[in-house]
């Protein structure tokens, strides 16, 4: 069933979340400065951006982060980790 208070507390929350990422990548390639285990662990979660009703082109910097990460050789490997489901959702 739907729940439309929960639904919209958490599309506002999630929404939050994207622009404080956004803020963080502003002026760095990565979310700590360099290549780190905060981009791994945060990648998953963005690359669920379709499932958040998330368009990516309203927050640039991660856009551009996401792009970065998507393109890496790791990051292909690991999304196919158990199997492949799909191909990486791009923007």
């Amino acid at each position: 069933g739907k729940a439309p208070f929960a639904e919209a507390l958490f599309a506002g929350e999630t929404r939050r979340l994207y622009g404080t990422l956004e803020a963080r990548l502003a002026g760095r390639e990565h979310i700590a400065g360099d290549y780190s285990i905060a981009d791994i662990a945060i990648w998953p979660w963005v690359s669920r951006f379709q499932r958040h009703v998330i368009d990516l082109g309203d927050f640039p910097e991660v856009q551009r982060w996401y792009l970065a990460m998507a393109g890496r050789a790791p990051v292909k490997r690991g999304y196919a980790v158990p199997h492949v489901t799909g191909e990486i959702p791009l923007p």
